[in-house]
């Protein structure tokens, strides 16, 4: 029996978009060689938890079951790419999720249910945290890319994985369906899509519970 474990909590797209993202993830590599995030499946990150302890951290999780049950499923755009910044020497290649107030109101649920007080920038990374000379190399590929897809999200889905094991692989742990009344996020106009290139919070460690 674990002890302790760490747990990521995502949001899984559509099989299509799982497909071309591994797409671009080898391309990247075609380029640059190997990078971290080269062989993740494709998500949007909500929260990772690390040591956790298992006895008191998957109880609770279930027991969000009921609230999240009340969230409803919602379509989301992907509208091209753009990248954060970590510092002058590192940056971050994702795809956009289009951001609409139906999409802001309906993380703001989200967050509130997972006691989530962090700013977030819904995306999906492409190539995560690579330096500045493999960056200047893909983006000018990436920037010209156009890649416009919607999917519907219907679940909040959560990793688990050992913390001490040293070979320990993420492993499904459950998925909560969200069956409220689906949301379309509407599609701005393009002159009202500002960029985002603000880092997600780095290293903050916070409470679900």
């Amino acid at each position: 029996m674990k002890n302790y474990a760490d747990f990521l909590i995502l949001l899984s797209p559509s099989d299509n978009v799982k497909a071309l993202v591994a797409e671009h993830k080898q391309y990247a590599f075609s380029v640059i060689g190997k990078y971290e995030s080269m062989q993740s499946i494709a998500h949007i990150s909500i929260k990772k938890m690390h040591r956790q302890k298992s006895f008191l951290t998957e109880p609770a999780i279930r027991a969000l079951t009921p609230k999240l049950n009340a969230v409803a499923p919602i379509t989301l755009t992907i509208n091209g790419f753009d990248y954060f910044n970590h510092g002058e020497d590192y940056k971050t290649i994702y795809a956009k999720i289009v951001s609409t107030p139906e999409v802001s109101q309906w993380l703001k649920e989200l967050k509130k249910h997972l006691n989530i007080k962090e700013f977030m920038v819904p995306h999906i990374t492409i190539a995560r945290n690579i330096p500045v000379s493999d960056f200047n190399l893909l983006w000018p590929y990436f920037k010209e890319l156009k890649w416009n897809e919607t999917f519907t999200v219907n679940d909040l889905t959560i990793l688990e994985k050992e913390t001490f094991a040293p070979f320990a692989k993420w492993q499904e742990f459950t998925r909560l369906l969200f069956k409220g009344k689906t949301i379309v996020a509407s599609v701005p106009k393009p002159s009202l899509v500002k960029p985002l290139r603000s880092a997600p919070g780095q290293g903050v460690q916070i409470s679900l519970f």
